[in-house]
């Protein structure tokens, strides 16, 4: 009998779930566990424009937590005004575009959720710069251009509201894929619910919010965390949009953690800023965890029979 070869004899050992999960499960490690493990590394060393690996312990957190950076505070202060501003605004418009499209007749519906997804389908480059001629401060941006014709006087967008600008940018990005989640659960969402409160008298408005929106606890919270871990770590748009400024106004962490690595080339001080976001994006998930109770979502169905 041929000798069956050593890795046919390791495939027949291993289940059908270890055969499915082994892909996946290598990727994740090869592209998030060990690009972490080597910017921890990395985040304890002053390589710089060299690539020298010069190890100097905990001298970039001492630099972070001990205010010899300057701009830490404003920073920290700019990224949770950016968060608390997109976040509602991608889960509250997601919700109310979802609720009235369900109003409407089905072509209609599918037109206007249509219109909200194109921001999802097109390149993040021309989003970014979509926002940036709209609010450009001469008479050509888009507003601008609308003010002149009226008779008004052009006003530089981008310095009075740098942040409100990069808010709204992100938060409508996000959009889409909340309305997206919202309208399949709305959907599906037993019709007796809705119609026997109408027969009780209740209106549009009353049946959303005692009837749809409760029964919509886990899409709500699914979107809430998913969107708070993006919007956390995104800079994309800030920096296309705003580039961080002026003076640092729409500078977020992340953003940060770019530029001290990318364009000062202070790879280990921007190393330690990402680990920071990495540690504040474990606590905020897992104070979302406990707050929303998401494990009770993974948990296993209990059918009783």
């Amino acid at each position: 009998m041929p000798r069956i070869p050593l890795l046919f004899f390791f495939i027949s050992k291993l289940s059908g779930l270890h055969l499915f999960l082994g892909p996946a499960t290598c990727f994740v490690f090869l592209f998030y566990f060990v690009p972490v493990a080597l910017t921890a590394l990395m985040s304890l060393t002053a390589m710089g424009r060299t690539l020298d690996w010069e190890f100097i312990g905990t001298e970039n957190y001492v630099r972070l937590f001990s205010g010899a950076d300057p701009l830490v505070l404003g920073i920290v202060r700019n990224t949770i005004v950016y968060v608390a501003g997109a976040l509602p605004t991608t889960i509250g418009v997601g919700l109310l575009i979802s609720l009235l499209s369900m109003r409407m007749r089905r072509t209609a519906g599918l037109l206007f959720r249509a219109i909200f997804f194109i921001p999802r389908a097109i390149p993040p480059v021309v989003w970014g710069y979509l926002w940036a001629w709209s609010f450009e401060g001469t008479r050509y941006g888009v507003f601008n251009s609308i003010l002149v014709g009226l008779g008004f006087s052009p006003i530089h967008w981008l310095t009075r509201y740098p942040m409100l600008i990069v808010v709204l940018a992100n938060g409508f990005l996000g959009v889409s894929l909340a309305m997206l989640v919202f309208t399949s659960a709305i959907a599906a969402v037993p019709v007796d619910y809705t119609r026997a409160a109408e027969v009780d008298g209740a209106s549009f408005w009353q049946v959303c919010r005692y009837v749809i929106i409760p029964l919509l606890k886990w899409p709500i919270a699914t979107m809430t965390i998913w969107h708070l871990m993006s919007f956390i770590n995104s800079y994309v748009y800030v920096m296309l949009i705003t580039g961080g400024g002026p003076y640092y106004a729409t500078e977020v962490w992340s953003l940060y953690g770019y530029h001290a690595a990318f364009r000062d080339f202070q790879y280990g001080y921007g190393s330690s800023l990402v680990m920071i976001l990495v540690a504040a994006n474990a606590v905020l998930f897992f104070i979302a965890w406990k707050a929303l109770g998401i494990r009770r979502l993974l948990a296993p169905t209990r059918v009783e029979v």
